[in-house]
């Protein structure tokens, strides 16, 4: 670890580009890059030129000043490619990353690693959160980005501890450099408190995006006690309720604290101002402060913009001990109290205000260790580090950047537009007569199953409300469906009446599939915890004796464990159903026919898939040697040229008998690229990637008719190949599985590089 102290010298040309939140976007991230972008700048003078890549959460972006020259929809995979296209052409000599695991696309952010390694230049990433002892997905993540960077900015002592000890990156590539701060000057807050009516009180304050993290309510808790010995305190609690919090939430939080502030009796003596401030209104609310407190929950934060300004500005404070607090702080500098102790938080600011001398005393401390915090300061050490890398570039080229033979950047954009027009307040309907939807055909638990699981991928790629609103609809319908004893009807006619008793086995196994993979990839907390009830009920008492049907339950075990390893009951269920595909994979095959059945029939990927991730679960290197060898007999039957002849379903294939070449159908298709997918992330064989593209392109016009069977212009996928060629109907099937194909393709891509442990 270096903290920068180099020599500095403004001589010499630099442009740089940096990449984070941008104002008037209402976060901490957004502010921060903004300050670094404008000192950057300054310090580099009218010869430089600095300009900003922002990241955008939500498709109509934001109204962005000139410094803004490109924007990234954080959860558009190919806005990234784009991004790093634009820099690559902008003439731009280093990047500079503002790294935060929530703004950028994908499981734990990976999507920016995608823009990462199309970068031909040297990239300075600044690490906004460090987390000890990090959960894997969070770790890897982190990890690749520090190997696609050349140095990384912390911004404590204890950020490069943890780098070391948890991610395994080494010090030397690690900068400290200090939060940045506003220069202020050294004053007495009475003089700041008139512009917001505080005259003749003391004021205590909290400033910050708001969410339950803060602790609020414990300081609230404390004030009776402060009260009853300084009467004339106020606590300000500043700051609007954080974005996303307040879109999943509301103003909950907000109306507990007001409501927890009544009960005590202290409403007159609790102000909320409910607004995101900039930066002027902000410094001049800390101004009029007498002692800042941060009652922050968490002891793993490594970093705070807000207690870094109220030490800038030679404020008292008194914080909750985590871990940046226990550093800034330290020597004197502010008051450490546990955690979740209104006593504590009351003994803190009461010794304070009750020691004037103190008080004075660390004002000065706390305002003589920010000088070196100001932002004039900061940006010369970036500055410094900058000049560093591109020097040391210059000396030692970069290492090349392996790249997939598949990338994102290689796939359609996912679009939802004619599902949805197959899709009413009901459900998806089945049918369709080239493009109109056939309300006669009705709906089906199969296809609103693995509609669901579409809509749930594709919300990991894109910011659609098309997504989400599938998804909620999807689920309400399999509800619907649900027997009492935990399976499910699979047809419904259009007036709402069921079409059978009760669905067949691949019904119960596909709707399972679907459920386990929204419990494990949903963002929405109401939707994955609806998929988990749904997914428990029709779990117990389930029996399958079809091997597609198995094999479908295994996806759905699978993905349900990946975000619950302990829940025993659905491994135990995986390993039986394991353990009899591995049964009739023995009854099945002989010499020369590697295979579950005495025929190959439909969506005959899924199974060597179902083995290969029973591998991935369970460890156990039968079902690998099996799922590959299973998946090899299939590809020397289906492919060849270059071109997948897919089994058709005029006849299927017999062992011994004729292969059917039509009708070919998309769920064949589908099914081998996501086997392949799986292949790839055990093996590490580019070879299973190029396989997966080929399948794939099947959709695309790469197959033995060559003929698309995907529309671009509506998004609907044809039901078939015929013998006289493409289907020309397109019904609800044939399109979710084009999208499953194309999701799965890019999620797993970007999972697996994370090394998630999840393939899909």
């Amino acid at each position: 670890m270096e903290q920068e102290n180099h020599g500095y010298t403004n001589s010499g040309d630099m442009n740089v580009a940096i990449v984070g939140n941008y104002i008037p976007r209402e976060c901490g991230i957004a502010t921060f890059t903004s300050d670094v972008a404008t000192w950057v700048s300054r310090t580099l003078g009218a010869g430089s030129d600095v300009f900003v890549v922002a990241m955008n959460d939500r498709r109509e972006g934001y109204d962005y000043p000139p410094m803004v020259r490109f924007e990234i929809l954080a959860n558009f995979p190919r806005d990234y490619h784009r991004a790093a296209d634009f820099v690559n052409l902008s003439k731009v000599d280093l990047i500079c990353l503002q790294h935060e695991f929530g703004i950028f696309g994908g499981p734990r952010g990976i999507y920016i690693t995608d823009l990462l390694r199309d970068l031909k230049k040297p990239v300075v990433t600044t690490a906004h959160t460090v987390l000890p002892d990090p959960e894997p997905e969070r770790r890897e993540a982190l990890v690749e980005v520090a190997e696609l960077s050349d140095a990384i900015v912390v911004m404590s002592r204890k950020s490069v501890e943890f780098l070391d000890t948890y991610y395994g990156i080494n010090p030397e590539k690690v900068h400290l450099i200090h939060h940045g701060v506003p220069d202020m000057p050294f004053i007495d807050s009475n003089d700041y408190k008139t512009r917001w009516g505080l005259d003749g009180r003391t004021v205590l304050l909290t400033f910050g995006l708001l969410s339950e993290r803060k602790g609020i309510e414990y300081m609230i808790e404390a004030m009776p006690e402060i009260i009853e010995r300084f009467p004339d305190v106020v606590y300000v609690v500043l700051g609007a309720t954080h974005p996303p919090v307040k879109e999943r939430e509301g103003e909950k939080y907000r109306f507990f604290l007001k409501r927890r502030a009544r009960e005590l009796g202290v409403e007159d003596n609790v102000l909320f101002y409910d607004r995101f401030v900039a930066l002027e209104e902000l410094t001049d609310f800390l101004a009029s402060c007498d002692v800042y407190v941060t009652p922050y929950l968490e002891k793993d934060q490594i970093v705070s913009g807000t207690l870094a300004y109220a030490v800038g500005l030679g404020k008292p404070i008194v914080s909750t001990s985590y871990y940046y607090a226990e550093e800034l702080l330290s020597g004197g500098r502010g008051v450490l109290v546990d955690f979740r102790d209104p006593d504590a938080l009351s003994r803190g600011v009461t010794g304070l205000l009750s020691d004037p001398e103190r008080m004075r005393k660390m004002r000065e401390d706390a305002y003589a260790f920010g000088r070196r915090m100001i932002w004039k300061e900061v940006a010369k050490d970036y500055v410094r580090l900058f000049r560093k890398v591109l020097a040391g570039r210059e000396m030692v080229p970069a290492p090349t950047v392996q790249r997939h033979p598949v990338s994102i950047r290689d796939l359609p954009r996912p679009k939802l537009d004619y599902l949805m027009r197959l899709t009413d307040s009901t459900g998806v309907i089945r049918g369709a007569h080239f493009d109109i939807p056939d309300k006669s055909s009705g709906y089906s638990t199969d296809d609103n199953a693995m509609a669901l699981a579409a809509a749930v991928l594709c919300r990991l790629q894109t910011d659609d409300p098309m997504g989400l609103e599938l998804a909620r609809t999807c689920i309400g319908f399999l509800r619907f469906m649900q027997l009492p004893d935990g399976r499910f009807h699979n047809f419904m006619s259009y007036d709402h009446s069921f079409a059978d008793e009760v669905g067949g086995e691949d019904c119960q196994g596909r709707t399972l599939s679907a459920l386990g993979l929204t419990v494990a990839l949903e963002q929405n907390e109401g939707i994955a915890s609806f998929a988990k009830a749904m997914f428990d009920d029709a779990l117990g008492g389930l029996e399958l004796s079809y091997p597609r049907a198995m094999a479908y339950a295994v996806c759905g075990c699978y993905h349900y464990l990946t975000r619950f390893q302990g829940a025993s009951l659905v491994s135990a269920f995986l390993e039986r159903v394991a353990v009899s595909l591995m049964k009739d994979y023995e009854c099945g095959s002989g010499p020369g026919w590697h295979w579950f059945e005495d025929s190959l029939y439909y969506a005959n990927g899924l199974l060597p898939r179902a083995l290969l991730l029973s591998y991935r679960a369970l460890k156990e290197e039968c079902y690998r040697e099996i799922g590959l060898e299973s998946l090899e007999f299939l590809t020397d039957n289906c492919y060849s040229g270059g071109v997948f002849d897919l089994i058709g379903d005029q006849g299927w294939y017999p062992r011994g008998g004729e292969r059917a070449r039509f009708e070919q159908l998309p769920i064949e298709a589908a099914s081998l690229a996501e086997a392949y997918i799986d292949a790839y992330v055990i093996e590490r064989d580019e070879r299973y990637l190029e396989l997966a593209r080929a399948a794939f392109e099947w959709f695309l016009g790469r197959n033995v008719v060559e003929a698309p069977l995907y529309d671009f212009a509506s998004g609907g996928c044809a039901d078939g190949i015929l013998a006289h060629g493409v289907d020309q109907d397109r019904s609800a099937s044939a399109t979710i599985h084009y999208l499953l194909a194309l999701l799965r393709m890019a999620t797993a891509l970007h999972l697996e590089r994370a090394d998630s442990g999840r393939a899909l």
